[in-house]
């Protein structure tokens, strides 16, 4: 405190200090003028920085991304591989269940009486006339390999292939729940015929007074089940293996023979996949190629489907956009920064401090005027009015956009049932018929509807179309659309099927409404049924949409006036049939609206 006391009282240094008082303001000048291209070399650098930060983020959102899709693609495969294994699996089934229906495979304590002709005597089950049976089976079923008839102890008493008459089958687990009454599917290490693993179909035939009298086992075969078309789809260096329960290989792809029957469970997927019921994880595989892995458990048989992709193909390309990234950057960042140390504060501040006054009057409603140069301001009116602008706009788009889809939605869809309505299905039905592809149609009414709304109520009756409605919307293909057009009137649109698919189609969704039992005091069964009409066609220059429609419709007409709860098929859609029924076959035939 001595110094400031002595220089206040020096009376003669006022004077030499006044020149530098003088000069101080340019200093200042030429400091601002200078701090200028340093903040805006600062504000570049950080932008920079966040720019970096920001796609530093996005390329490991980026490989989180690749990640995910290629999890997706292997679930995607896994699924299809699930399904055509689903899809052979039912296929055996049907069959074998036809085999086991039929009167003359069946013993002859089962055969029934009305039969006109008699079996040769001394006919039994698993005669020679079932075997040359069973061979014909497998020519027509390339689904089953072979297929086999064994008697109530277990012994094989004919078979489609060579080999395997006389084996006693009684330990398989198969046989024991057959014994049961109980249809099993088994995968078994290694077949007693073929000496390699199998998956086995067994369906049992019960005799009159309820034991089982035989069954018929099926070997499906593997190829079929897994076949290389769907493997093939998952590209070089990719994999699929199925196991057993235990964890040994029943199937590999690519094929390996060494790998078949051998214990695979100290593979990390393979471990992962008996544990759970379904999921993905990244791992070595047994080559020990490191891939995503997707796996599940396939019904029925317990084992479990595992498919694999490379994860040097996949997150290769994202490697190299990275370096590609980052050297961009790099480069954009050293040109951003020289060239705003260049322009300086009159090439940068300046227009930016004009367009942000010019958004600002454009914010409040003022009208545009240009002024002249002003000093540097600081460039929050800027971001707010950018701010201001984003924010409404972005609202205002949000709202935009939740009220396109509540429309849509409500234009689109059955406000009772939620599945289509009718000018969905108007719309669906005339782009699939400009498609020029095979297209099966099938209209469905619930029966007697009118007299279930009088007994029960309206409330019943809404519940009653839901509950159709979801049935239907449930029970098509993904590729189909079920549509209600009428008050108790639905339609399914089946694109590139014939009328077979039509036919099989409508008796399942029939039979399907029938076990949803619906208390229906006014029909015979005492549950609500439906009616079906289906009609198919290829589309020409001779047809027209509505004569498909009105093809069904006269289906649906027969089906109604032949006693309700069934099926009826228009053979054929000929030409010029909507003009010569007018008003639809239904109104024209007198068939009330419910009935």
């Amino acid at each position: 405190m001595d110094q400031p006391q002595d220089r206040a009282a020096s009376p003669a240094e006022p004077a030499p200090l006044s020149p530098p008082a003088t000069t101080a303001a340019p200093a200042r000048r030429r400091t601002r003028s200078v701090s200028l291209r340093l903040r805006l070399a600062a504000i570049a650098l950080g932008a920079m920085l966040l720019v970096i930060a920001e796609r530093t983020v996005s390329i490991v959102q980026l490989h989180a991304d690749n990640l995910a899709a290629a999890e997706g693609r292997v679930l995607d495969m896994l699924d299809r591989g699930m399904a055509r294994y689903d899809q052979t699996l039912t296929s055996a089934r049907a069959v074998l269940a036809t085999l086991s229906a039929d009167p003359w495979l069946l013993p002859i304590d089962l055969r029934r009486s009305t039969d006109d002709d008699e079996p040769p005597e001394g006919s039994s089950f698993g005669g020679q006339k079932d075997c040359a049976l069973l061979e014909r089976v497998v020519q027509v079923a390339p689904m089953l390999e072979a297929v086999a008839i064994i008697n109530a102890s277990g012994i094989v008493r004919c078979s489609s292939t060579q080999g395997g008459v006389g084996l006693d089958l009684s330990s398989r687990s198969y046989y024991q729940l057959a014994s049961h009454g109980l249809y099993s599917v088994e995968a078994v290490e290694r077949n007693y015929v073929i000496g390699a693993p199998s998956v086995l179909a067994a369906q049992p035939v019960q005799a009159a007074d309820g034991t089982m009298a035989g069954m018929f086992l099926g070997r499906v075969g593997m190829s079929e089940l897994f076949p290389h078309s769907v493997l093939t789809d998952l590209g070089v260096g990719s994999q699929a293996i199925v196991v057993n329960p235990s964890g040994r290989a029943m199937l590999t792809y690519p094929e390996d023979a060494a790998q078949i029957g051998a214990n695979l469970i100290g593979m990390p997927a393979v471990a992962r996949a008996l544990s759970s019921t379904r999921g993905t994880l990244v791992a070595d595989g047994p080559d020990g190629v490191r891939r995503v892995y997707a796996y599940a458990r396939l019904a029925e048989t317990n084992m479990h489907l595992i498919v694999g992709m490379d994860q040097a193909t996949i997150m290769g390309p994202v490697e190299q956009a990275t370096w590609r990234a980052g050297l961009a950057m790099l480069a954009v960042s050293m040109l951003m920064l020289i060239s705003l140390w260049l322009a300086g504060s009159h090439l940068i501040v300046r227009p930016v401090q004009v367009l942000a006054e010019r958004l600002i009057r454009f914010g409040r409603g003022e009208q545009d005027e240009t002024r002249s140069d002003t000093r540097i301001v600081e460039l929050q009116p800027l971001v707010t009015a950018f701010e201001a602008m984003s924010g409404e706009l972005t609202r205002r788009e949000g709202a935009l956009r939740n009220a396109n889809r509540r429309l849509n939605s409500l234009a689109s869809l059955d406000p009772l049932t939620g599945i289509a309505n009718r000018r969905s299905f108007d719309t669906v039905f005339a782009l699939q018929w400009n498609a020029q592809q095979p297209l099966a149609i099938l209209l469905i009414d619930i029966d007697s509807f009118k007299s279930f709304n009088d007994r029960y109520g309206h409330r019943e009756g809404d519940g009653c179309i839901r509950a159709v409605a979801q049935l239907l919307a449930g029970g098509v293909r993904a590729t189909d659309v079920a549509a209600r057009i009428g008050g108790e009137e639905f339609a399914v649109l089946m694109p590139g099927s014939g009328l077979a698919a039509a036919s099989d189609l409508a008796e399942r969704l029939r039979g399907a409404v029938e076990s949803l039992a619906i208390p229906h005091a006014g029909l015979p069964g005492g549950w609500v049924t439906v009616s079906v009409g289906a009609a198919a066609c290829t589309p020409g220059a001779d047809l027209a949409r509505a004569d498909l429609f009105v093809a069904a419709d006269m289906a649906l007409y027969e089906a109604k006036h032949g006693g309700r709860n069934r099926v009826r098929l228009a053979e054929k859609v000929e030409p010029g049939l909507a003009a010569r029924a007018p008003g639809s076959a239904r109104r024209g035939g007198g068939l009330r609206p419910g009935s």
